[in-house]
């Protein structure tokens, strides 16, 4: 993936995670982050990098 692919696919990620907040309040942390690893393929633990900004996806 080009470098653009991957700050498009990291932004999907983090608006996606925070719609679904707001849609499922009452939900634990790990269910969101498995219910949005699940729709773009990666792993749970890349979602909380994702959003996190940690490592290599840092901004």
């Amino acid at each position: 993936m080009a470098k653009q692919q991957f700050i498009s696919r990291n932004q999907a990620v983090k608006d996606y995670f925070d719609e679904l907040v707001k849609q499922k309040p009452e939900w634990r942390l790990d269910a969101l982050e498995e219910k949005t690893a699940a729709k773009f393929y990666i792993s749970p633990r890349t979602v909380r990098a994702i959003l996190k900004g940690e490592g290599n996806y840092a901004s």
